[in-house]
């Protein structure tokens, strides 16, 4: 039986599009659009999500890497840009399963990420636990970021159901033993949690 329940953040709670961001901080850099989407893929990221790099020098280490000065909150607007205004998920949605089972997030983020979602998403006030990467140090698909949300839950890892939109993250999920399913939209969600016997 279902006792707790873990989402990821973006593509699951909130849709995200990297090509927005990356598209701001070209025209603030003027570096090619291939060039900043491959720092953006690059160790730095990593690096940040996992908490082990500030802001700042996550800020300073790139417009050092691209050899440009960008104000620093001009910056963390066109960092956050990447978020769709509108989530995923409904709010009603939300407020049923959160009548029923704790809600918790668990998602790969940043501390820049982390810290605008909350104050643009009223909708995070249903989520308790929240296990993070760049507070806890580990990333999905790594085994030891699963353990954490088990351990948060305090239920078993079979009583909880988690979602994400990565196939791998899934995998993770499931190679724990929490009962994971990979997210698409909305109504498929509901149908997977009805058959795990969820109730909302």
């Amino acid at each position: 039986m279902i006792k707790a329940i873990y989402l990821d953040l973006g593509r699951v709670l909130i849709d995200i599009d990297l090509n927005v961001a990356i598209r701001g901080l070209e025209k603030a850099t003027s570096w090619p659009l291939s060039d900043i989407a491959q720092f953006l893929n690059g160790e730095l990221i990593q690096e940040y999500e996992l908490g082990r790099i500030s802001t700042d020098i996550f800020y300073r280490t790139f417009c050092e890497s691209l050899q440009t000065i960008i104000p620093v909150e001009e910056f963390k607007t066109l960092w956050s840009e990447i978020f769709v205004t509108e989530p995923l998920l409904s709010e009603s949605f939300l407020q049923s399963l959160a009548r029923n089972y704790p809600l918790h997030l668990l998602s790969n983020t940043n501390e820049l990420h982390y810290d605008f979602v909350v104050s643009r998403y009223p909708l995070l006030r249903h989520f308790k636990e929240r296990v993070l990467s760049f507070q806890v140090g580990r990333m999905k698909p790594q085994k030891e970021i699963y353990q954490v949300a088990i351990e948060r839950s305090r239920v078993g890892a079979a009583e909880i159901f988690f979602s994400d939109d990565r196939p791998e993250n899934v995998e993770g999920g499931l190679a724990v033993g929490i009962q994971a399913v990979q997210f698409h939209n909305e109504a498929q969600l509901k149908q997977d949690m009805r058959k795990a016997g969820i109730v909302f």
